[in-house]
């Protein structure tokens, strides 16, 4: 069966409906770091990731992402979280590229992951602007939990803006820099009340979303960069959306 693919609007349509109905959910976003994550010694050899970008980038720590390649119990653990994950987030609009959505989709096809709803993961870049009013309406009445080293940033930036007039509850922002500090992070969460949890975590975020959902039966939103966004009020621009056109990003 293939899958669905949702636009902004009917991805934050999912989210509210959830919300209100009180039902879990989790949304997740693959994205070329955690499908070469996944593709380590199923799709690649040892010497093939481990001389590839991601890998060379990862273990070099220029870029903070929580663990180093090789990582078997990781592999596996993004497998699994991705296999039960309710809406699948990759780079639809660059699928055809290596770095970008074609090894995603190899990955899929090898572990025979099967999402029954996708969207392109750029989208939660801009989701808070494109979709203003919707995401507004995510926000209204919950008890919000915010994850990932820029969570107490946002926090602070969303209270300020927004608190008074959507009488939401932050109700804790947890940093995660390690794959290691998952057990921790869901130790935490398991003594929380909330609705809505919003990461932005790297693999971590893939690995506890749907942890969120199944075992406290909440909504987690993995909106990856789009957390730095509700912090500068900003989209954080890099290649891939340059490649897409802001513009047409915004009206996905």
């Amino acid at each position: 069966m293939e899958a669905k693919v949702l636009n902004s609007g009917r991805l934050m349509d999912r989210i509210i409906r959830a919300l209100e109905q009180k039902k879990p959910l989790s949304v997740i976003s693959v994205g070329a770091t955690e499908s070469y994550a996944m593709a380590q010694y199923r799709i690649l050899s040892e010497e093939e990731f481990m001389n590839h970008k991601e890998a060379i980038v990862t273990n070099s720590g220029v870029k903070l992402r929580g663990f180093t390649f090789p990582n078997i119990a990781l592999r596996n653990d993004l497998v699994a979280a991705v296999k039960q994950a309710d809406i699948v987030g990759y780079n639809i609009q660059l699928r055809n590229t290596m770095k970008a959505g074609k090894m995603t989709e190899l990955v899929f096809k090898t572990y025979g992951i099967q999402p029954k709803y996708v969207y392109d993961s750029l989208i939660r870049r801009v989701v808070m602007f494109s979709q203003r009013p919707k995401f507004k309406d995510m926000m209204r009445g919950r008890k919000v939990v915010l994850i990932g080293n820029t969570a107490k940033a946002a926090r602070n930036e969303m209270n300020r803006r927004w608190k008074h007039k959507l009488n939401f509850e932050i109700v804790a922002s947890l940093p995660i820099k390690s794959y290691t500090e998952i057990g921790s992070v869901k130790r935490k969460l398991d003594k929380l009340d909330y609705d809505l949890c919003l990461l932005s975590a790297g693999v971590n975020a893939i690995v506890l979303a749907p942890y969120i959902a199944r075992t406290h039966g909440k909504v987690a939103f993995d909106i990856g960069q789009g957390m730095t966004s509700l912090a500068t009020k900003e989209v954080v621009e890099t290649g891939f959306i340059r490649k897409v056109g802001l513009s047409k990003l915004m009206k996905m």
